[in-house]
Protein backbone atom coordinates (compact mmCIF):
# COMPACT_ATOMS: atom_id res chain seq x y z
CA UNK A 1 0.00 0.00 0.00
CA UNK A 2 2.86 2.34 0.91
CA UNK A 3 4.55 1.57 -2.42
CA UNK A 4 1.38 2.53 -4.28
CA UNK A 5 1.16 5.85 -2.39
CA UNK A 6 4.82 6.62 -3.11
CA UNK A 7 4.31 5.87 -6.80
CA UNK A 8 1.29 8.17 -6.93
CA UNK A 9 3.25 10.98 -5.23
CA UNK A 10 6.15 10.50 -7.67
CA UNK A 11 3.82 10.59 -10.68
CA UNK A 12 2.17 13.77 -9.42
CA UNK A 13 5.56 15.41 -8.93
CA UNK A 14 6.72 14.44 -12.43
CA UNK A 15 3.46 15.62 -13.97
CA UNK A 16 3.63 18.98 -12.17
CA UNK A 17 7.25 19.42 -13.30
CA UNK A 18 6.28 18.64 -16.88
CA UNK A 19 3.38 21.12 -16.76
CA UNK A 20 5.61 23.78 -15.20
CA UNK A 21 8.31 23.13 -17.80
CA UNK A 22 5.78 23.27 -20.64
CA UNK A 23 4.32 26.55 -19.36
CA UNK A 24 7.82 27.95 -18.84
CA UNK A 25 8.85 26.91 -22.36
CA UNK A 26 5.71 28.44 -23.84
CA UNK A 27 6.38 31.69 -21.97
CA UNK A 28 9.98 31.65 -23.22
CA UNK A 29 8.86 31.07 -26.82
CA UNK A 30 6.29 33.85 -26.54
CA UNK A 31 8.98 36.16 -25.14
CA UNK A 32 11.38 35.33 -27.97
CA UNK A 33 8.70 35.93 -30.57
CA UNK A 34 7.77 39.26 -28.96
CA UNK A 35 11.40 40.39 -29.09
CA UNK A 36 11.69 39.28 -32.72
CA UNK A 37 8.72 41.27 -33.97
CA UNK A 38 10.53 44.37 -35.12
CA UNK A 39 12.51 44.91 -38.27
CA UNK A 40 15.43 45.92 -36.01
CA UNK A 41 16.06 42.20 -35.45
CA UNK A 42 15.81 41.34 -39.16
CA UNK A 43 19.09 41.52 -41.08
CA UNK A 44 18.18 39.92 -44.39
CA UNK A 45 16.87 41.25 -47.70
CA UNK A 46 13.28 42.48 -47.58
CA UNK A 47 11.01 41.71 -50.56
CA UNK A 48 9.40 44.75 -52.20
CA UNK A 49 6.78 45.22 -54.88
CA UNK A 50 8.68 44.83 -58.18
CA UNK A 51 9.62 48.11 -59.85
CA UNK A 52 11.32 48.60 -63.22
CA UNK A 53 15.08 49.17 -63.04
CA UNK A 54 16.45 51.67 -65.56
CA UNK A 55 20.16 52.15 -66.05
CA UNK A 56 23.06 51.60 -68.41
CA UNK A 57 24.87 48.31 -67.83
CA UNK A 58 28.46 47.39 -68.67
CA UNK A 59 28.47 44.26 -70.84
CA UNK A 60 31.10 42.43 -72.88
CA UNK A 61 30.66 42.65 -76.65
CA UNK A 62 33.35 41.55 -79.13
CA UNK A 63 35.90 41.38 -76.29
CA UNK A 64 35.11 44.96 -75.26
CA UNK A 65 33.23 46.52 -72.37
CA UNK A 66 30.36 48.65 -73.64
CA UNK A 67 27.50 50.52 -72.00
CA UNK A 68 23.96 49.53 -72.92
CA UNK A 69 20.56 50.40 -71.51
CA UNK A 70 19.35 47.43 -69.45
CA UNK A 71 15.99 47.49 -71.25
CA UNK A 72 17.71 47.04 -74.62
CA UNK A 73 19.72 43.94 -73.67
CA UNK A 74 18.87 40.71 -75.46
CA UNK A 75 18.12 37.60 -73.37
CA UNK A 76 21.70 36.30 -73.50
CA UNK A 77 23.12 39.64 -72.33
CA UNK A 78 20.51 39.92 -69.58
CA UNK A 79 21.26 36.41 -68.28
CA UNK A 80 24.96 37.31 -68.27
CA UNK A 81 24.21 40.33 -66.08
CA UNK A 82 21.94 38.34 -63.73
CA UNK A 83 24.62 35.89 -62.65
CA UNK A 84 23.26 34.95 -59.18
CA UNK A 85 20.37 32.72 -58.14
CA UNK A 86 18.66 32.21 -54.81
CA UNK A 87 15.46 31.07 -53.14
CA UNK A 88 14.52 33.54 -50.41
CA UNK A 89 11.79 33.02 -47.80
CA UNK A 90 10.75 36.13 -45.86
CA UNK A 91 8.21 36.16 -43.03
CA UNK A 92 6.44 39.39 -42.17
CA UNK A 93 4.13 39.79 -39.20
CA UNK A 94 1.16 42.03 -39.99
CA UNK A 95 0.40 44.51 -37.21
CA UNK A 96 -3.00 45.89 -36.21
CA UNK A 97 -2.05 49.10 -38.06
CA UNK A 98 -1.51 47.11 -41.26
CA UNK A 99 2.29 47.43 -41.23
CA UNK A 100 4.57 44.48 -41.95
CA UNK A 101 7.47 43.74 -39.57
CA UNK A 102 9.90 41.17 -40.99
CA UNK A 103 11.11 38.66 -38.41
CA UNK A 104 13.93 36.07 -38.31
CA UNK A 105 11.74 33.36 -36.72
CA UNK A 106 9.74 30.67 -38.53
CA UNK A 107 7.27 29.52 -35.85
CA UNK A 108 3.87 31.17 -35.62
CA UNK A 109 2.06 32.82 -32.74
CA UNK A 110 -1.61 32.18 -32.02
CA UNK A 111 -4.23 34.41 -33.68
CA UNK A 112 -1.64 36.35 -35.68
CA UNK A 113 -1.54 37.38 -39.34
CA UNK A 114 1.54 36.89 -41.52
CA UNK A 115 2.76 37.58 -45.03
CA UNK A 116 5.07 34.76 -46.11
CA UNK A 117 6.96 35.48 -49.34
CA UNK A 118 8.93 32.82 -51.21
CA UNK A 119 11.07 34.18 -54.05
CA UNK A 120 13.08 32.41 -56.70
CA UNK A 121 15.40 35.09 -58.09
CA UNK A 122 17.93 35.27 -60.87
CA UNK A 123 19.56 38.54 -59.92
CA UNK A 124 22.48 40.94 -59.51
CA UNK A 125 23.15 42.71 -56.21
CA UNK A 126 23.84 46.44 -56.54
CA UNK A 127 25.06 48.80 -53.83
CA UNK A 128 23.61 52.29 -53.70
CA UNK A 129 24.44 55.76 -52.38
CA UNK A 130 22.09 58.67 -51.85
CA UNK A 131 22.43 62.12 -53.39
CA UNK A 132 24.94 63.05 -50.64
CA UNK A 133 27.17 60.06 -51.46
CA UNK A 134 26.21 58.26 -48.24
CA UNK A 135 25.95 54.48 -48.60
CA UNK A 136 22.36 53.46 -47.87
CA UNK A 137 22.20 49.75 -48.73
CA UNK A 138 21.79 47.10 -51.41
CA UNK A 139 19.13 46.12 -53.91
CA UNK A 140 18.59 42.87 -55.78
CA UNK A 141 17.70 43.51 -59.40
CA UNK A 142 16.47 40.54 -61.39
CA UNK A 143 13.70 38.33 -62.67
CA UNK A 144 11.92 35.50 -60.94
CA UNK A 145 8.89 33.89 -59.40
CA UNK A 146 7.13 34.94 -56.21
CA UNK A 147 4.66 32.99 -54.10
CA UNK A 148 2.91 35.01 -51.38
CA UNK A 149 0.88 33.41 -48.57
CA UNK A 150 -1.36 35.77 -46.58
CA UNK A 151 -2.35 33.72 -43.54
CA UNK A 152 -3.94 33.99 -40.11
CA UNK A 153 -3.00 31.35 -37.54
CA UNK A 154 -5.39 29.79 -35.04
CA UNK A 155 -2.59 28.04 -33.12
CA UNK A 156 0.99 28.73 -32.10
CA UNK A 157 4.02 26.69 -33.16
CA UNK A 158 3.20 26.24 -36.88
CA UNK A 159 6.24 26.22 -39.17
CA UNK A 160 5.19 29.01 -41.54
CA UNK A 161 8.45 29.04 -43.51
CA UNK A 162 7.50 25.79 -45.28
CA UNK A 163 4.67 25.77 -47.83
CA UNK A 164 3.77 22.13 -47.29
CA UNK A 165 3.59 22.73 -43.53
CA UNK A 166 1.26 25.65 -44.24
CA UNK A 167 -0.87 23.38 -46.45
CA UNK A 168 -1.15 20.71 -43.74
CA UNK A 169 -2.04 23.33 -41.13
CA UNK A 170 -4.73 24.74 -43.44
CA UNK A 171 -6.15 21.25 -43.97
CA UNK A 172 -6.44 20.69 -40.21
CA UNK A 173 -7.98 24.12 -39.62
CA UNK A 174 -4.98 25.58 -37.80
CA UNK A 175 -4.71 28.50 -40.21
CA UNK A 176 -6.52 30.14 -43.12
CA UNK A 177 -5.50 32.49 -45.88
CA UNK A 178 -4.97 33.15 -49.56
CA UNK A 179 -2.24 32.37 -52.07
CA UNK A 180 -0.83 34.85 -54.62
CA UNK A 181 1.54 34.02 -57.49
CA UNK A 182 3.64 36.66 -59.27
CA UNK A 183 5.85 36.26 -62.33
CA UNK A 184 8.40 39.09 -62.22
CA UNK A 185 10.21 40.40 -65.30
CA UNK A 186 9.48 37.33 -67.46
CA UNK A 187 7.42 37.84 -70.63
CA UNK A 188 6.29 34.78 -72.57
CA UNK A 189 3.00 33.40 -73.94
CA UNK A 190 3.84 29.98 -72.49
CA UNK A 191 4.43 31.48 -69.04
CA UNK A 192 1.09 33.32 -69.14
CA UNK A 193 -0.68 30.07 -70.07
CA UNK A 194 0.99 28.14 -67.24
CA UNK A 195 0.12 30.64 -64.51
CA UNK A 196 -2.43 29.06 -62.13
CA UNK A 197 -5.16 31.06 -60.41
CA UNK A 198 -5.41 29.76 -56.82
CA UNK A 199 -7.46 31.48 -54.16
CA UNK A 200 -7.65 29.96 -50.68
CA UNK A 201 -4.71 28.04 -49.24
CA UNK A 202 -4.87 24.26 -49.13
CA UNK A 203 -2.60 21.35 -50.05
CA UNK A 204 -3.94 21.14 -53.61
CA UNK A 205 -3.46 24.82 -54.49
CA UNK A 206 0.05 24.81 -53.02
CA UNK A 207 1.01 21.66 -54.91
CA UNK A 208 -0.37 23.05 -58.19
CA UNK A 209 1.42 26.35 -57.65
CA UNK A 210 4.77 24.66 -56.98
CA UNK A 211 4.46 22.50 -60.11
CA UNK A 212 3.60 25.52 -62.25
CA UNK A 213 6.50 27.55 -60.84
CA UNK A 214 8.96 24.74 -61.58
CA UNK A 215 7.81 24.66 -65.22
CA UNK A 216 7.87 28.45 -65.55
CA UNK A 217 11.40 28.56 -64.12
CA UNK A 218 12.61 26.35 -66.98
CA UNK A 219 11.17 28.85 -69.51
CA UNK A 220 13.61 31.59 -68.46
CA UNK A 221 16.23 30.23 -70.87
CA UNK A 222 13.89 29.87 -73.86
CA UNK A 223 14.91 31.98 -76.84
CA UNK A 224 11.39 33.44 -77.17
CA UNK A 225 11.26 34.57 -73.53
CA UNK A 226 11.95 38.27 -72.91
CA UNK A 227 13.49 39.33 -69.59
CA UNK A 228 12.94 42.71 -67.93
CA UNK A 229 14.89 42.95 -64.62
CA UNK A 230 13.05 44.54 -61.70
CA UNK A 231 14.01 45.63 -58.18
CA UNK A 232 12.82 42.62 -56.15
CA UNK A 233 14.40 43.00 -52.70
CA UNK A 234 16.28 45.61 -50.69
CA UNK A 235 18.55 45.66 -47.65
CA UNK A 236 19.11 48.93 -45.82
CA UNK A 237 22.48 49.77 -44.29
CA UNK A 238 22.09 49.76 -40.50
CA UNK A 239 24.47 52.72 -40.05
CA UNK A 240 22.56 54.79 -42.60
CA UNK A 241 19.42 54.71 -40.46
CA UNK A 242 21.00 56.59 -37.58
CA UNK A 243 23.13 58.92 -39.68
CA UNK A 244 22.38 62.62 -39.11
CA UNK A 245 23.08 65.33 -41.62
CA UNK A 246 23.76 68.80 -40.23
CA UNK A 247 22.24 71.81 -41.94
CA UNK A 248 24.18 74.95 -42.84
CA UNK A 249 22.46 78.26 -42.01
CA UNK A 250 23.03 80.98 -44.62
CA UNK A 251 22.54 84.74 -44.18
CA UNK A 252 23.07 86.92 -47.26
CA UNK A 253 24.66 83.95 -48.99
CA UNK A 254 27.25 83.38 -46.22
CA UNK A 255 27.33 80.32 -43.93
CA UNK A 256 27.11 81.39 -40.28
CA UNK A 257 26.23 78.21 -38.36
CA UNK A 258 25.59 74.50 -38.59
CA UNK A 259 22.60 72.92 -36.91
CA UNK A 260 20.74 69.64 -36.86
CA UNK A 261 17.73 71.19 -35.10
CA UNK A 262 16.46 73.42 -37.94
CA UNK A 263 13.20 72.29 -39.49
CA UNK A 264 13.76 70.99 -43.00
CA UNK A 265 11.78 69.18 -45.63
CA UNK A 266 11.61 65.51 -44.55
CA UNK A 267 14.04 63.30 -46.43
CA UNK A 268 12.83 60.37 -48.49
CA UNK A 269 13.12 57.11 -46.59
CA UNK A 270 16.12 55.00 -47.62
CA UNK A 271 13.90 52.00 -48.38
CA UNK A 272 12.05 54.11 -50.96
CA UNK A 273 15.32 55.30 -52.49
CA UNK A 274 16.57 51.73 -52.78
CA UNK A 275 13.39 50.63 -54.49
CA UNK A 276 12.87 53.54 -56.89
CA UNK A 277 16.20 55.31 -57.42
CA UNK A 278 19.26 54.15 -59.35
CA UNK A 279 22.16 56.02 -57.71
CA UNK A 280 25.18 53.70 -57.83
CA UNK A 281 27.92 53.26 -55.25
CA UNK A 282 31.03 55.40 -55.73
CA UNK A 283 32.13 56.67 -59.14
CA UNK A 284 31.06 53.56 -61.02
CA UNK A 285 28.18 55.32 -62.79
CA UNK A 286 30.38 58.28 -63.74
CA UNK A 287 33.10 55.97 -65.00
CA UNK A 288 30.61 54.26 -67.30
CA UNK A 289 29.53 57.62 -68.70
CA UNK A 290 33.18 58.59 -69.20
CA UNK A 291 33.88 55.32 -71.06
CA UNK A 292 30.90 55.93 -73.34
CA UNK A 293 31.92 59.53 -74.09
CA UNK A 294 35.54 58.55 -74.76
CA UNK A 295 34.43 55.87 -77.23
CA UNK A 296 32.05 58.32 -78.96
CA UNK A 297 34.82 60.91 -79.28
CA UNK A 298 37.22 58.41 -80.86
CA UNK A 299 34.54 57.34 -83.32
CA UNK A 300 33.99 61.01 -84.25
CA UNK A 301 37.75 61.33 -84.80
CA UNK A 302 37.72 58.41 -87.20
CA UNK A 303 34.88 60.16 -89.07
CA UNK A 304 37.00 63.37 -88.97
CA UNK A 305 34.31 65.22 -87.00
CA UNK A 306 36.66 67.40 -84.95
CA UNK A 307 34.02 69.58 -83.22
CA UNK A 308 31.92 66.60 -82.06
CA UNK A 309 35.04 64.82 -80.80
CA UNK A 310 36.12 67.86 -78.77
CA UNK A 311 32.60 68.26 -77.36
CA UNK A 312 32.49 64.65 -76.12
CA UNK A 313 36.00 64.80 -74.65
CA UNK A 314 35.19 68.05 -72.81
CA UNK A 315 32.10 66.43 -71.29
CA UNK A 316 34.14 63.34 -70.36
CA UNK A 317 36.80 65.47 -68.65
CA UNK A 318 34.09 67.42 -66.81
CA UNK A 319 32.32 64.43 -65.25
CA UNK A 320 35.44 62.28 -64.70
CA UNK A 321 38.67 64.34 -64.56
CA UNK A 322 41.89 62.55 -65.57
CA UNK A 323 40.02 59.62 -67.15
CA UNK A 324 42.53 57.65 -69.26
CA UNK A 325 44.30 60.08 -71.66
CA UNK A 326 41.25 62.22 -72.35
CA UNK A 327 42.86 65.46 -71.16
CA UNK A 328 45.98 64.96 -73.31
CA UNK A 329 44.02 64.02 -76.45
CA UNK A 330 41.64 66.94 -75.91
CA UNK A 331 44.57 69.34 -75.62
CA UNK A 332 46.10 67.93 -78.81
CA UNK A 333 42.84 68.38 -80.72
CA UNK A 334 42.36 71.96 -79.57
CA UNK A 335 45.93 72.84 -80.58
CA UNK A 336 45.30 71.55 -84.12
CA UNK A 337 41.60 72.36 -84.40
CA UNK A 338 41.93 74.81 -87.28
CA UNK A 339 43.93 72.43 -89.50
CA UNK A 340 41.73 69.44 -88.57
CA UNK A 341 38.63 71.34 -89.67
CA UNK A 342 39.71 70.34 -93.18
CA UNK A 343 38.90 66.63 -93.55
CA UNK A 344 41.47 66.34 -96.35
CA UNK A 345 44.30 67.74 -94.24
CA UNK A 346 47.44 65.61 -93.80
CA UNK A 347 47.21 66.55 -90.13
CA UNK A 348 44.64 63.79 -89.64
CA UNK A 349 47.17 61.06 -90.46
CA UNK A 350 49.67 62.70 -88.11
CA UNK A 351 46.99 62.82 -85.40
CA UNK A 352 46.13 59.11 -85.73
CA UNK A 353 49.82 58.15 -85.51
CA UNK A 354 50.28 60.40 -82.47
CA UNK A 355 47.33 58.81 -80.62
CA UNK A 356 48.57 55.29 -81.42
CA UNK A 357 52.10 56.13 -80.30
CA UNK A 358 51.33 57.99 -77.08
CA UNK A 359 47.81 57.14 -75.89
CA UNK A 360 46.98 53.62 -77.13
CA UNK A 361 47.48 51.86 -73.80
CA UNK A 362 43.78 51.98 -72.79
CA UNK A 363 42.11 52.05 -76.20
CA UNK A 364 39.78 49.17 -77.20
CA UNK A 365 41.37 46.79 -79.71
CA UNK A 366 38.76 47.56 -82.37
CA UNK A 367 39.48 51.31 -82.10
CA UNK A 368 43.24 50.74 -82.31
CA UNK A 369 42.83 48.54 -85.39
CA UNK A 370 40.74 51.18 -87.14
CA UNK A 371 43.17 53.97 -86.23
CA UNK A 372 46.07 51.89 -87.58
CA UNK A 373 44.16 51.39 -90.82
CA UNK A 374 43.47 55.13 -91.15
CA UNK A 375 47.08 56.04 -90.32
CA UNK A 376 48.36 53.69 -93.02
CA UNK A 377 46.25 55.26 -95.79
Amino acid sequence: MKITIYLLIACCMLLSCKIFKSESLQETNESILEEAKTYKNFRGFKPVDPTEFRDDILIISNDELILKDLRLLNSEETLGFLNNETVLVSIGQITSEGEINYIPFTMSKKNTSYKVTMDYMKYATLGQEDEKNNFIGYKRVGVGLRLISLITTAEAGINISDLYSIGLAAKSGKLSGTLIIEIIGIKSKDVTTLLPLPSEINQTTIQNAMQALATIKSKIYDSETRLYPQVMAIKEDENARGRKTENVVFVDGKPIAMSSEIETIPEIDNSVKLQFQNNKVGSDGLEKQAARLEKQALEHLMDKEIDKAIQDLEECERIFPQYHSVYEILRLLKQNRQELADKNSLKWKELYNGILKNFAWRLPESIKAELQSLAAE
